[in-house]
């Protein structure tokens, strides 16, 4: 491995350190050069190079590697992501810049307040920045694979009976439900799909968390955008203010307050928007966790359902046309003790 390196680099790799992939088919490790530089190396599996992490509704499969083109057109219109170094199609290798090992999560990590906002509030410029750029006309691209494919209501379906399939019924076999459950759970979740339908879409990440923003030379730069597509503007919001790593609730009303103005938004629009949002991505990633555990034999996303679970009972008890819905999963014991994964803020 390390002579193939070499030869596409054209210099020896003295060494390489396999690092931890989250949840991902993709092994990463961080190659160290003989001029001393480093670089990280994304090693795709077989069969899987241009497969999506996540379900989306593209019509025909990408013609070139979705983190390949997203890539290019972030770079194209400013937004700090890793710099590609080479792509070597054969052996499935694309060698990226390294940013190193300090995510956001580590830096809020235990933090005292007025960190973890400040980074906060950085984090939020930098997505409103996203957001902006990309909805400029001058900017979009009928090349970039994000605009070829968006959350419709098949997707937003999709994603909530992916937490049914798996945390209700996969994850608590022997629980006896009535036989209506499922069809009330569908009822209600699709008329939160219908609004989510409805509104304003731009580009949006997917994954927009502390996990996948890195602390490198005192910026953030943005990671994990492979799966980017077109979404409601609250989506990316969501992702990073209810991530199921960081409990913001705390600062959450003072950060929402802050992307409302930093974006002119409506902070009362924006809220019920959020609040909607947030019900079908954290049923969704609590979905995701049981099927990660159970189908890729990772458990170490388990903990965080908690935290997730707890996001959408806060937010259905700010959503009165969502009654059935929270009497239904609280029913089922759904959100059960609060065990928060983690809390920041002192």
């Amino acid at each position: 491995m390390k002579d193939r390196l070499s030869q596409l680099l054209q210099q020896p790799v003295t060494d390489l350190k396999k690092l931890f992939g989250e949840a991902s088919y993709r092994a990463y490790y961080r190659l160290f050069l003989k001029d001393g530089s480093t670089a990280i190396l994304m090693a795709m599996p077989e069969g899987k190079m241009s497969v999506s992490e996540e379900i989306t509704n593209a019509k025909e499969k990408p013609a070139e590697l979705p983190f390949i083109n997203v890539q290019r057109y972030l770079k194209s219109i400013g937004m700090p992501v890793p710099n590609i170094i080479l792509f070597s199609e054969p052996d499935r290798w694309l060698i990226l810049q390294d940013v190193g090992d300090v995510k956001l999560f580590d830096v809020v990590h235990g933090a005292d307040t007025k960190t973890v906002v400040g980074w906060y509030k950085r984090a939020i410029d930098l997505l409103v920045e996203l957001q902006n750029r990309t909805s400029d006309i001058g900017h979009r691209t009928s090349t970039c694979v994000a605009f070829e494919r968006s959350f419709d209501a098949t997707l937003f379906d999709w994603e909530f009976d992916h937490f049914w399939e798996y945390y209700v019924e996969i994850q608590n076999p022997n629980v006896q439900r009535p036989s209506g459950d499922q069809k009330i759970f569908k009822t209600e979740t699709q008329k939160i799909t219908q609004v989510l339908c409805q509104l304003p879409r731009g580009f949006t990440h997917r994954d927009y968390q502390s996990r996948n923003l890195m602390v490198f030379n005192k910026e953030l730069y943005i990671l994990d955008f492979q799966d980017a597509l077109l979404g409601p503007q609250c989506y990316d919001v969501v992702a990073l203010l209810r991530d199921s790593y960081v409990d913001l609730t705390a600062h959450l009303d003072e950060l929402l307050g802050y992307y409302s103005e930093k974006s002119k938004t409506d902070l009362k629009k924006i809220r019920k928007e959020f609040d909607l949002q947030t019900v079908q991505r954290k049923l969704k990633d609590s979905g995701r966790f049981v099927f990660i555990d159970r189908v890729k034999k990772n458990p170490n996303f388990l903990p965080f359902i908690p935290t997730s679970m707890g996001y959408v009972q806060q937010a259905l008890e700010r959503l009165p046309e969502c009654e059935k819905l929270y009497r239904l999963l609280d029913g089922l014991d759904c959100f059960g003790p609060s065990g928060l994964a983690m809390t920041t803020g002192k």
